[in-house]
This record gives C-alpha cells, sequence and structure tokens, in this order.
C-alpha cells in the first residue's frame, strides 16, 4: 500500500474507533479491508503521527486523533471492546485436566509441560483466548519457534471457538518488527553460510591482532570452520556479554571432542567481539541471535523495552527450543504473565537453560503437567518411547515421562529393501496404494533432508498423486491431502498418517553422525533420536517407517512383535 494513502486510511479509522490500541487497528485493516499489516507498522506510523501533532497516546496505549474523539468516550470505548476475540462453540472437548489449566488466575507466570499429544498448544491457545475474551482493555502475545507452528496455533484457536484476532509471530519476526518500530535500521539476517564467510576474514584478522592460535588454522583443520560458527552461536544463546563470563562458564552441550582451554576462550572471544562488530557495523544480526537484536536496540536507546512495547500477557509455544537469551527478552514482555509450554523430549536443538537463571518463577503451583495424550495410539508409542530410552534429557527436571495412551491403532508398519533406491520406490508406491483417493486425511511424508523433497514431490506426481512440498506456514496450516517436508518440519503439528522415510542406516543417522568426534557421539545421536520421536508423535492414526538394510539402529531395540512388516 502507497505509504501517503496508508497514513490516510490509519486516521480515518482513528477518527471512527478512537480510542484504540495499535493491534486493533491493524485487525479492521486485515479484517474488513483485507490488508495484512504488522501492528508494529501501525505504531511506527502513530509515533510518527505523535511526533507531528497529529494523534496522541492515553496512559492505558490506546490512539486517537489530536481534537478527535475524545479518550474517555464510552461509546468509543464499547467499539475498541467489541474488537476483543468473542468466546464461541469450541470444536473440540477439554478434559477436566485440560480446562483446569486453561482456567488458571492469569495473575501469575505458568509452565505447563506434558508428553506429545497431550494437547499443550491446544491448551495454551484456548488459555490465551479466555484471558483476551475476558479483557476490556490489554493485549495479549502468542510467540512461537517457526512459522509452521504460527499457522498450527491461529488453527488451534478456530478449534477452541476463538474469534477476532490474536497476535501470534515467531519469535524473529517479533523481535525484528520490534526493533524496527524502535527506528532501528535492519538490513537482514546473517545465515549459517554467511556467517561461515565473514569468520574466514576475521579470524585472519584476529590472528594479526593476538597471534597465532591453533582454532584459526583453518585450512590445517577446515572441520573448525563449523565448529567456530556452532561456539557463537552458543555464545549468542546463552547471552554472554563479558570475557569474564565466558572464562567462568561451564560449556554445556558443546560437547568435549574440542578441548578449550581457559587461555583459549581469550583467543575465542577476540574472533566474537570482531563478529559482533562487523554485525554492528553493518546493521544486521546473525540468524541465532533473534533476542540480540532486540539487546542492541535497548542498549543503544540507553534503557529497556519501552512500555507501548510490552502486551499484558504473553503465551510461548515449544518453549524447550528456545534459547536463554530469547527467553531473558521475552520475560521482559509481559506485564501481567507469561505463560509457557513445553517438553523436552521433543528438544531437537542445542539450546539450554534454567528457569533459575532466567529469573523466571515457575515451580510449584506455577508448574502444571497435562499427564495424558490424546494424539496417538499406543501402538505408535509402544515403539517412539524406545526412542528416549537413555536419552540424554530423561534427567532434566522439566522432563515429562510418556503415559501409554489408550487410543488402539494399529501397528506401525515396517517397509524394508534390499538398498536405498529401492526402499525409495517401494516407500512411493505405498503412498500411491493407500491414499492416492483421500482428499480431507492429512497424510505427511517426510524425509532427513530438504533437497531430498523435490525428487519425493515428483516421484510422487509420476503415481498420480496430488502433492505439496511444503514449509513452514503452508505445512502449518495444511489440512488435507498429501504433503512431503523434512523431519525437523513437523515439530508441533500432528497428522493422520505420518510416512518416515530414508531410515537407511547409513543415512540418518549415519551421514549426520560421520563428523562428530567420538566424544560427543552420544549427546548427537540423543538429538537425532529425539526428532525421530517427535516425527512419529505426529500421527494420529498410523506411521510407516520405510528404509533398506541395514536399518536405522535407534529402532534395533524395539520388539519385532511391535511391528507390521509389509511388502
Amino acid at each position: 500500500m502507497n505509504q501517503d494513502v496508508f497514513e490516510t486510511q490509519v486516521m480515518k479509522l482513528l477518527s471512527l474507533h478512537a480510542p484504540i490500541k495499535a493491534r486493533h487497528l491493524a485487525s479492521i485493516l486485515g479484517n474488513e479491508f483485507g490488508l495484512h499489516v504488522d501492528r508494529s507498522d501501525i505504531n511506527a506510523l502513530l509515533y510518527r503521527l505523535r511526533k507531528e501533532g497529529k494523534a496522541k497516546v492515553n496512559a492505558s496505549y490506546q490512539w486517537s486523533l489530536v481534537g478527535g474523539v475524545a479518550q474517555g468516550d464510552d461509546e468509543a470505548g464499547s467499539r475498541v471492546a467489541s474488537l476483543q476475540a468473542e468466546p464461541a462453540q469450541s470444536t473440540i472437548t477439554f478434559t477436566d485436566e485440560q480446562q483446569a489449566v486453561i482456567n488458571l488466575d492469569p495473575s501469575q507466570h505458568l509452565l505447563i509441560r506434558g508428553q506429545a499429544g497431550s494437547g499443550k498448544t491446544t491448551v495454551l491457545a484456548a488459555r490465551a483466548g479466555k484471558i483476551l475474551s475476558a479483557m476490556t482493555k490489554g493485549s495479549l502475545l502468542f510467540l512461537t519457534y517457526n512459522s509452521a507452528l504460527c499457522a498450527y496455533v491461529k488453527k488451534s484457536f478456530r478449534q477452541a471457538g476463538m474469534k477476532g484476532d490474536i497476535e501470534v509471530k515467531t519469535f524473529h519476526d517479533w523481535s525484528r518488527s520490534t526493533a524496527k518500530a524502535m527506528g532501528f535500521e535492519f538490513s537482514g539476517w546473517v545465515d549459517g553460510k554467511a556467517r561461515s564467510e565473514q569468520l574466514k576474514r576475521l579470524v585472519k584478522e584476529a590472528e594479526e591482532e593476538v597471534g597465532r592460535h591453533r582454532f584459526f588454522d583453518l585450512e590445517g583443520a577446515p572441520h573448525l570452520l563449523g565448529w567456530w560458527g556452532e561456539e557463537i552461536a552458543w555464545l549468542f544463546g546463552q547471552y554472554i556479554t563479558r570475557l569474564d563470563d565466558y572464562l567462568a562458564v561451564e560449556r554445556t552441550g558443546r560437547g568435549t571432542a574440542v578441548r578449550v582451554t581457559q587461555e583459549d576462550r581469550r583467543f575465542i572471544w577476540s574472533v566474537y567481539e570482531l563478529y559482533q562488530e562487523w554485525l554492528e557495523e553493518t546493521r544486521q544480526e546473525d540468524y541465532d541471535n533473534p533476542a540480540g537484536l532486540l539487546l542492541r536496540v535497548m542498549m543503544e536507546q540507553g534503557g529497556d523495552l519501552p512500555e507501548e512495547y510490552r502486551h499484558d500477557h504473553v503465551m510461548i509455544d515449544e518453549v524447550q527450543d528456545f534459547d536463554k537469551s530469547w527467553l531473558l527478552v521475552a520475560a521482559k514482555i509481559p506485564r501481567v504473565s507469561l505463560s509457557m509450554a513445553g517438553d523436552m523430549a521433543q528438544k531437537i536443538y542445542r539450546r539450554s537453560f534454567t528457569w533459575v537463571s532466567l529469573g523466571i518463577q515457575v515451580q510449584g503451583g506455577r508448574s502444571r503437567r497435562l499427564s495424558a495424550s490424546h494424539r496417538t495410539t499406543r501402538q505408535v508409542m509402544d515403539v517412539a518411547e524406545h526412542l528416549l530410552a537413555d536419552n540424554d534429557v530423561t534427567g532434566n527436571a522439566d522432563y515429562t515421562v510418556p503415559v501409554r495412551p489408550v487410543k488402539e491403532g494399529e501397528k506401525v508398519r515396517l517397509l524394508l529393501a534390499s538398498d536405498a533406491k529401492q526402499a525409495y520406490d517401494k516407500g512411493y508406491d505405498f503412498v500411491a496404494s493407500e491414499y492416492k483417493r483421500l482428499r480431507t486425511t492429512s497424510v505427511v511424508v517426510v524425509l532427513p533432508f530438504s533437497r531430498q523433497l523435490y525428487p519425493a514431490q515428483k516421484a510422487l506426481e509420476q503415481r498420480g498423486l496430488n502433492v505439496k512440498k511444503v514449509k513452514g506456514a503452508g505445512l502449518g496450516g495444511f489440512v488435507g491431502g498429501v504433503a512431503v517436508t523434512t523431519y525437523h518440519q513437523l515439530k508441533g503439528l500432528e497428522f493422520d498418517h505420518v510416512i518416515i522415510m530414508g531410515l537407511h542406516d547409513a543415512q540418518y543417522p549415519g551421514r549426520l553422525l560421520e563428523s562428530v568426534a567420538m566424544e560427543d557421539m552420544d549427546q548427537e545421536a540423543s538429538m537425532l533420536r529425539r526428532v525421530l520421536y517427535v516425527a512419529m508423535t505426529r500421527a494420529k492414526q498410523s506411521v510407516t517407517l520405510v528404509g533398506s538394510l541395514p536399518f536405522c539402529r535407534f529402532y534395533d531395540d524395539v520388539p519385532e512383535e511391535m511391528f507390521n512388516s509389509i511388502s
């Protein structure tokens, strides 16, 4: 939309609906005019209009035109209230346990723990809707890890009977839009590939400044480049900003294959500071450091998160995959409460934090467990729980031991072939024969790597299927048909049938473990096992495992009678 037209439209809405919050203006533009505008874009315009003397904001952060509708106008206030979410007829029935969590007093922080299929996301969405529908004033922000979850959460709102608009964003998008609204000129994210290119240059620069070091020999030890990227991402995630803190901290989750002494850390820090300096100069931020973007803006502006960018209530789904630094920023957003949902068994990224280190109180009555599984079947969980045997997350205080579902189904199907190519062909033939005529049923075919998705789509289309290759929001909103995607994309979602391909041991986990040092093998294998656990427990009806011999080692301990072998 043209900027002048946008400004005129917002000013017209202010004259009609004042006093009104920025989020509600964005909602009107979306619902009534079909325009997607972020609250941050509205805020940026409103604060400019205030600076120009055209708009004003009251103590509740409701906006009106200067000389326009009075801020205390009862009729205008009722119009604002009418924009709040309204309870409608829910399409799902909550258990007493779930309803008790939904109804908890929203005046304190809350952690919802539960295994895959316990309804954490749906309960969190229903709780958000209940809080919002009860408010006459205020705001609520729902944060997720990725765009697929954003789409799924919005679908959960509809299933929970919610009408109206609730702001749902990935943490990356919220960080970027808030920084922009605060006046920060953000040039973009730096991905892993671009980071590696910069590190090559910066390591040489550091060597000229502080002298030679074994970690600087990228030509003699090329594997170190990947290590550098992971170390810097870890530093960002732990929000380590001072050398003294780095010298003192335990490098939890960084493995032991590369020994790092106190003296080594001083050399590492020199590169880390050079990289941060480059990010500041180019007005970019590392994709692994979305929290750093906001922390930098707050530092530059000499304060905390401004009041106008805070919300009364904040919800976070899949909190186990948020980094410590992300949660340090997220904890600054709510005025009243922070509600989070997560499951350590579904932790599929190398991130770690403790609630004490974050200063977030979720002990006692502030931590609630959903003890049942409502999504998948007993037969699927019987196999999936073997993937968690001796896993490194099971000793975590927040780990929830899976409870066997009461829902019955067919055994996990096992499709084996003599070689990888034959396994893929047999897998695609199976999908075509089983699911070609289904329309409203959701079938997801998952593979280990993104580069495999296009060939998989074409192979299935050649067999007469209408197939979608989807990631992100497209997958989160997927409701029926056949989709192909990667293992990691399934996080937090659910489907009727899940077909997991590529399970010949040489590929998964073989290809992913071949460059891992022996000392770190167990830790890496634990994470890869959890990825498969997440993939299996997305299924509401059935799971089919496809691979060639030797089959994925993670299933070696599963009794044969738990499988239904198909040819």
